[in-house]
């Protein structure tokens, strides 16, 4: 098999090789993928090339008939030409180009051939954790070199826990943790890099829960009991930051609000909260109080939602909120299903909600303590969840659904609950964190762009090897 991942559709690749001119030619169709070729293309082989049709090398070409993210290769003696109906569908092609690419000093040397090929999958991702453990700008953007490496469309950033609050804010600018925060103008460079490559960011303010920042720099709004207060002022604070978040992120489809692991039983406790249900008719002093608790969780989030929804975006959410409230969470919402304690895959499956697999198990890399092996990742799919979690129905047994559209792909997510403690740089540990998801990520490339496995996993691996060997290029210049 090539060299390539994800292994392609439709290959029929020969033995014979043809050197081609260095040369790119986009017709004027798509730009973003002729610079991010040209770009990376001198950074791994040193080569530069030319913008010209003069001499024929690479050419790209549009064709509306291809389905969204499609892309066909043809190599000949003449030409390499990619053609997609979409950036997206010209950038994978970029990336296989770039996996298959060997150069000499006459230029640039492929096999001849033809690939045609599209995703299974809609929706292939990663998650880096800016929050406990601070990463440099520059690690930002590599990641997203990784994704468009290996044709992972989605990067969510999860910028803010108990640890720090990353992201910028003019509203409530005490909320940026001193010296672990990105600004404005750091924030959009990254997102206009990022759309170039078209790789879409998820960014993540995580709520009601992980918010000891709001506590620190803004308790007489946000309540200071470890959960974020339900008073009016409050909530509406709430919707001014996803407001900013989702005009700071242009770009971006996909808004994270959070929703996960959050003490709602203290909202049973704060008197403003209890008073702000009275307001809303609901018989807080009669009701039992865990129903309560799950109601005004559901609320929450159904607001924060909201929110987004209104700014043009689509919301998305952790696995945390109880079956009873589904009704009250937005269905146009993304559920992440990750460990099936909280609410199991088929209860969610039910109520009707889009869902994106990010098993605990092999999907989390919790750096150095915890992390599954390539292997583990590699033989995971899309319809199986493998819960750790002792409250979890299935923690003995895993659970395997059948394949619907509802699961409309998967995500690999890499935790720093760890680093800090165990690396005495910092800059080390995420270094190390970096590592283990480039490796995991090329079988969750793998396995997003094809629902059925392809090959056996040492075909795979002595693929992978390869592959990575080529970013590892790409990252070092």
């Amino acid at each position: 098999m090539l060299a390539v991942l994800p292994t392609p559709k439709v290959c029929r690749m020969s033995q014979e090789r043809v050197t081609l001119a260095p040369t790119v030619f986009d017709n004027g169709c798509f730009p973003s993928a002729q610079k991010t070729l040209t770009d990376f293309a001198k950074r791994i082989f040193g080569v530069e090339l030319a913008s010209t049709r003069e001499a024929m090398g690479i050419v790209f070409e549009e064709d509306t008939h291809l389905a969204k993210e499609a892309y066909t290769l043809v190599v000949d003696k003449q030409a390499a030409t990619v053609t997609a109906s979409d950036a997206e569908g010209a950038l994978h092609g970029v990336a296989t180009l770039l996996q298959l690419m060997e150069t000499c000093p006459e230029g640039i040397i492929l096999p001849v051939g033809v690939i045609e090929d599209a995703p299974d999958c809609s929706w292939r991702g990663v998650m880096v954790d800016l929050a406990r453990d601070w990463h440099e700008l520059s690690v930002l953007y590599e990641y997203i070199d990784m994704c468009q490496f290996l044709k992972i469309r989605y990067l969510h950033l999860h910028f803010t826990d108990d640890q720090s609050y990353t992201l910028p804010s003019y509203a409530f600018p005490n909320l940026s943790t001193k010296g672990r925060h990105y600004t404005h103008e750091e924030i959009r460079g990254l997102v206009a890099y990022a759309k170039e490559k078209e790789v879409s960011l998820i960014p993540e303010i995580d709520v009601p829960g992980h918010c000891t920042s709001f506590a620190e720099a803004y308790g007489d709004i946000f309540g200071r009991d470890g959960i974020i207060c339900q008073s009016e002022e409050a909530m509406q604070a709430m919707e001014t930051l996803f407001g900013e978040l989702c005009e700071l992120f242009e770009y971006s489809t996909y808004i994270h609000v959070g929703g996960d692991e959050a003490a709602i039983a203290k909202w049973t406790e704060c008197p403003v909260t209890m008073e702000a249900y009275r307001a809303k008719g609901y018989d807080v002093d009669r009701m039992d109080k865990g129903e309560l608790a799950e109601i005004m969780y559901a609320t929450f989030v159904a607001r924060t939602c909201n929110a987004v929804t209104a700014c043009g975006k689509t919301p998305v959410v952790w696995e945390g909120f109880h079956e009873s409230t589904n009704h009250l969470i937005p269905h146009n919402a993304v559920v992440i299903s990750w460990e099936n304690f909280y609410q199991t895959t088929p209860q969610l499956q039910k109520a009707g909600f889009r869902l994106v697999n990010c098993s605990w198990c092999p999907m989390y890399v919790v750096t150095p303590a915890v992390y599954w092996s390539l292997e583990d990742v590699y033989n995971w799919n899309i319809y199986t969840w493998k819960p750790v979690h002792g409250g979890s129905p299935y923690v003995k047994t895993g659970l395997t659904i059948p394949p619907t559209p509802q699961v409309e792909g998967g995500q690999l997510l890499a935790w720093g609950d760890h680093i800090m403690s165990k690396f005495e740089n910092v800059a080390d540990g995420v270094r190390e964190e970096q590592r283990l998801m480039e490796e995991r990520a090329t079988a969750l490339s793998q396995n997003t762009w094809h629902i059925h496995k392809q090959c056996d996993y040492a075909t795979f691996a002595e693929i992978s090897g390869k592959v990575l060997h080529k970013l590892a290029l790409l990252k070092q210049n």
